[in-house]
């Protein structure tokens, strides 16, 4: 059994979620008011900035946009490298071991700003739309800002509640059981990437990831389909589309276990009147303490072995 999942989107999350957002509000739209703050969510997931223009925010659409656009640029010029490691290159046939050079690492980074400026900028569009005219609405406007999204992993105030620390003392405890077990998930570098590489990476990434996946899926999602069906049926929504945009290729959780994660990380928001810190906070320590058994477990490996077909 593999026990060093990651709550990280993957295999296109964003195409994913907006497929299963159409199909829910599909429906709706030629109905829709096109000011509706749902409808500029829904445009800065699909181009960062678009939905903030929408707005009137330029300044902030531009930014959106051309951090966006330069992520999009380093995916492209790192996947075109010749020692860039594609999934079958990449990942065993077992799904237990994850080989990683300089380039393909690089690529991760890009490939995870690309994918989480894309969520965060949905959700920033909807959260000013809805800041502006909350009326009709029966859940609070979302309210954080990406530096209260960001510092939430350090806030005090959320990894001292028992909701926050006793997950991730459970998953700990899993972890270190597991962690000499021939099926615990290993990450192994060739020699143009260190340790220390992969702990930054680890700790930096997840930060993206935490904060972009949070703010859409609970933020943005999660708000909107409990405004509209209630608490009970936004929460099995959110946590079905939060569930479809994992593939549990590599360390990341498959479709099952995100939605199982979604509905806790959900319950958590509806229980915070709808403030993303705290699943934030947990979202980013479960996923840097899978990174970091990953990484403990695994080791260097020669890059001729990484190229050998499995």
């Amino acid at each position: 059994m593999k026990v060093s999942l990651m709550f990280c989107a993957d295999k296109n999350p964003i195409f994913q979620a907006l497929l299963a957002i159409m199909l829910v509000l599909g429906a709706a739209a030629a109905r829709a008011d096109p000011a509706e703050p749902w409808l500029k969510g829904l445009a800065s997931l699909v181009v960062p900035g678009t939905g903030q223009a929408s707005n009137g925010d330029y300044g902030e659409a531009a930014l959106h946009f051309g951090v966006f656009a330069v992520s999009v640029y380093g995916v492209i010029r790192y996947q075109d490298k010749s020692d860039y490691l594609d999934a079958d290159q990449r990942y065993d046939e077992d799904n237990n071991r994850e080989f990683i050079n300089k380039t393909t690492l690089r690529y991760d980074y890009a490939a995870r700003l690309v994918t989480d400026m894309a969520l965060y900028s949905g959700y920033a569009a909807y959260r000013d739309a809805r800041e502006r005219d909350n009326a009709g609405f029966r859940t609070p406007a979302p309210r954080e800002s990406l530096t209260d999204l960001a510092v939430a992993p350090f806030s005090i105030n959320y990894l001292s509640r028992p909701t926050t620390f006793i997950p991730l003392l459970l998953e700990a405890a899993v972890l270190y059981h597991e962690k000499d077990s021939k099926d615990a998930y290993g990450i192994y570098r060739a020699n143009d990437v260190s340790e220390r590489d992969l702990h930054v990476f680890n700790l930096t990434a997840n930060e993206m990831t935490a904060v972009g996946e949070e703010a859409f899926f609970r933020g943005f999602l999660n708000n909107e389909f409990s405004s509209r069906y209630g608490d009970g049926a936004g929460l099995v929504t959110s946590s079905v589309i939060f569930g479809l945009a994992h593939t549990g290729q590599g360390q990341t959780a498959n479709a099952l276990q995100a939605t199982a994660a979604g509905f806790y990380f959900g319950w958590l928001h509806q229980k915070n009147d709808y403030a993303t810190g705290e699943g934030v906070a947990l979202h980013y320590w479960f996923n840097v303490l899978a990174g970091a058994a990953a990484i403990h477990n695994g080791g260097s490996a020669e890059l001729l072995h990484i190229q050998l077909p499995f």
